[in-house]
């Protein structure tokens, strides 16, 4: 797993905080928050959160990354903000960190 880059959590933070206003979690969100069991995402709303980190920093590999996940026994299928930032880290492009 990659290192975590404090920019790349703050960026995510921020995007996950402009898509967070219809959801019914009002706690704070870290980087160990988990995006089924604390904030309780449908599915429509991590495809909104997928397409708004893609427009961030570009074509992402999220289809592998949803099968991979797919794949675990299900006590382990939740993701939490800091496993996010890490896929993020590991398979963004190095000439676009960020396009906001």
């Amino acid at each position: 797993m990659s290192e975590l880059d404090p920019q790349v959590l703050h960026e995510v933070l921020g995007l996950i905080e402009e898509v967070s206003g219809d959801w019914e979690y009002d706690g704070p969100i870290t980087a160990d928050t988990l995006f089924l069991a604390d904030l309780g995402l449908e599915s429509l709303d991590l495809v909104v959160l997928g397409t708004m980190i893609q427009h961030h920093y570009g074509q992402l590999p999220f289809a592998e990354y949803y099968a991979e996940v797919g794949q675990r026994p299900v006590a382990e299928r939740d993701v939490s903000v800091s496993d996010l930032v890490a896929f993020i880290c590991e398979h963004r492009t190095p000439a676009s960190p960020g396009r906001v």
